[in-house]
């Protein structure tokens, strides 16, 4: 009878608990290893919540939403709460001297996101008030933003979290109204952040809609309009809500009719997150 030697017989034995020790090493890591998606909230003086009022911000749904303070406490993440990006002032993205971030948007995109995808998130402020496209590209904030975003992914790894999904959410297109930028510029200019932020290893962009300056209505339209062809033209971007647009109740904004309140900016979250995880939700599996 013909009989295996030896050391055929170890190889054997070996190769099977390597196997084995590769599906203990997964499972592990299955156990231990948490999912979340990292996005970074980028644009100006309506995304750092600017009229908003933390009192009056929705609570945060369980285990739907963190921050990752780049500035004030890059080692660790903690629970999401309002004002979202407080004290994360920093360099290019440091705007004390021109507003107070009183309560975002944020939690209330969170809620919604979640709910759509059951996917926590890992929030990273990323705003300055009265920022053009041409500041973020020409006066270091996209570097900036690059440098939290890179900084989150490290301190997600160290807390043993896997990044599921990377997006930036960009509300932004006051200054460039006050600066008349056309919207071929503003096309070109937005495409050429979102291109830089792609590089970071963002995979969408989730725009918001300008909405009208309340005080001159046609003052917003080029930028409006702009950021709609963006969106249709640009793979790379997904409109997530019209709504600033049609919040045009002087009860939802300050007495400047810029800046939106919490009641408004809970609204705008809420319908941004819904339609930015529905996204997601469907076509997640295609990273």
């Amino acid at each position: 009878m013909n009989r295996v030697p030896n050391n055929k017989k170890v190889i054997f034995l070996l190769s099977a608990l390597c196997c084995l020790l590769l599906v203990c090493v997964n499972i592990y890591q299955q156990k231990t290893w948490r999912s979340m998606d990292l996005i970074i909230f980028m644009g100006q003086s309506n995304m750092s919540g600017a009229g908003g009022d933390a009192s009056a911000a929705p609570k945060l749904t369980e285990g739907a939403g963190y921050e990752y303070r780049a500035v004030t406490d890059p080692d660790t993440l903690h629970v999401l709460e309002e004002p979202f990006g407080k004290k994360e002032n920093r360099g290019a993205l440091d705007d004390t001297e021109l507003l107070e971030r009183k309560g975002s948007l944020v939690t209330s995109f969170v809620n919604a996101y979640y709910e759509q995808t059951n996917v926590p998130v890992v929030a990273v402020s990323a705003s300055r008030g009265s920022s053009s496209l041409n500041g973020w590209l020409t006066k270091g904030l996209k570097e900036e933003t690059a440098d939290r975003l890179n900084a989150a992914k490290d301190c997600m790894k160290k807390e043993k979290i896997h990044v599921y999904h990377t997006y930036m959410v960009w509300f932004q297109g006051e200054a460039d109204a006050n600066l008349e930028t056309t919207v071929d510029e503003y096309k070109a200019q937005l495409a050429e952040l979102v291109s830089y932020m792609k590089e970071q290893g963002v995979e969408k962009c989730f725009l918001i809609q300008l909405g009208p300056d309340l005080t001159d209505p046609a003052k917003h339209q080029a930028v409006m309009d702009a950021q709609l062809a963006a969106c249709e033209e640009n793979e790379n971007l997904l409109l997530v809500s019209t709504l600033p647009a049609e919040l045009t109740d002087a009860d939802l904004r300050d007495e400047l009719g810029i800046h939106y309140n919490q009641e408004a900016l809970n609204l705008i979250g809420a319908d941004a997150g819904k339609n930015a995880g529905a996204y997601v939700k469907e076509h997640g599996s295609e990273k």
